[in-house]
């Protein structure tokens, strides 16, 4: 009979220390993983408006629509398109026909809004922060697409 001793004192030396390095490395991934998770979370990000109006037309919809949006705070933004949208008539005295949506942009990455009118409307688009502060704008002929692109300014510190 052959006596198997678990209590050899150098094979508990090596159990222990390769633990405490499979311990140490786990933390570390971890670590990193922890940090690029808080950079992001904490990273500037702008509320952008992505506006279309429209002039010239009786047609009720944009087609082809597309847009930039971060899906979370620090992300690069991504695409989102839709085939057609309505758009709603505006107030005051401009009776233009308009589109827009809310959306969320990193500060200093791309911010991104197109779309195309019917054969006779003319369209404009427009990008803005917060709502209010107009950092991009185009017209496009009467008939065709019309893009905005421009990147966002980084905050004031």
């Amino acid at each position: 009979m052959s006596r198997f001793s678990s209590s050899d004192p150098s094979r508990n030396i090596a159990r222990i220390s390769a633990s405490t390095a499979m311990l140490a490395l786990g933390v570390g991934v971890a670590g990193c993983g922890a940090v690029e998770s808080y950079d992001k979370a904490v990273s500037d990000a702008w509320a952008v408006t992505y506006e279309v109006s429209v002039t010239g037309t009786t047609d009720d919809s944009l087609h082809d629509v597309s847009y930039l949006e971060a899906e979370k705070r620090g992300e690069d933004s991504t695409p989102v398109t839709e085939e057609s949208v309505n758009t709603t008539e505006a107030t005051g005295k401009n009776k233009n026909k308009v589109w827009s949506v809310e959306s969320m942009v990193t500060a200093e990455k791309d911010a991104s809004v197109a779309a195309t009118p019917d054969k006779d409307g003319t369209a404009t688009c427009r990008v803005l922060l917060d709502g209010v502060k107009e950092i991009a704008s185009e017209t496009g002929a009467p008939g065709e697409r019309v893009q905005c692109d421009v990147t966002t300014p980084a905050f004031k510190k």
